[in-house]
């Protein structure tokens, strides 16, 4: 059984019962569930039949007294991240099974959609599945490439802003290189005098890579 403050996250349902795709919200770091779900009803203006859930971060926040985390920050080095994105996204995992058998859907109904560190948490979770989701957004994040490469068949859409001062953009052609290496299919956007952040531009991006990806 998951624990209460990880199933205690706040959602936005399908505008048509029943729901025909689950998109999992992933914050950033030291945020919360309650800042990306925001985002859901801009979404949800195109994609009616999605269910929108925002889950709260695994642990406590580290380095604050307040807010959430995917995984420990303190050293951001790729070999000491590696260990701790991989035991985490068994407890992700783990939740997002818990929602899809109350929807009655499946992870080929399932698009994941994170911002910086719930990107590479996404990221994570989709090379590491076996039953591949429907397509995965990484909105300013970086890919912490698996040991083992499980999935290339989960369409990926990256959007960066290039003046990003916590990840560089240059993220992006570091996640794509490794993308066209394993033969992922993959879209790729960097916007123009936008910093750590989402906007319009770039959850229209987003939008249209599903459209063209899934069946939304």
């Amino acid at each position: 059984m998951l624990k209460n403050y990880f199933l205690d996250y706040p959602e936005v349902t399908s505008l048509t019962s029943p729901a025909k795709k689950l998109i999992v919200m992933l914050h950033g770091v030291g945020s919360d569930g309650n800042d990306l779900i925001s985002l859901a009803p801009y979404f949800q203006q195109s994609l009616p039949t999605c269910h929108f859930i925002s889950p709260h971060g695994v642990e406590a926040y580290d380095m604050a007294p307040f807010g959430r985390q995917w995984f420990s920050l303190q050293d951001r080095s790729p070999d000491k991240i590696l260990p701790l994105i991989d035991a985490n996204s068994l407890l992700v995992r783990n939740l997002i099974e818990e929602k899809q058998k109350i929807l009655d859907l499946s992870n080929k109904d399932t698009i994941l959609l994170g911002f910086s560190q719930g990107a590479m948490m996404g990221l994570y979770l989709t090379l590491t599945t076996k039953d591949p989701y429907a397509a995965m957004i990484a909105f300013s994040g970086k890919l912490i490439p698996p040991i083992n490469l499980s999935n290339n068949q989960t369409a990926i859409c990256l959007i960066h802003g290039k003046e990003d001062d916590v990840l560089s953009y240059k993220e992006v052609e570091i996640s794509a290189n490794y993308f066209a290496k394993n033969n992922i299919k993959h879209e790729k956007l960097t916007i123009d005098n936008l910093t750590h952040s989402i906007d319009d531009k770039g959850i229209k991006f987003a939008i249209k890579f599903l459209q063209k990806n899934t069946n939304v």
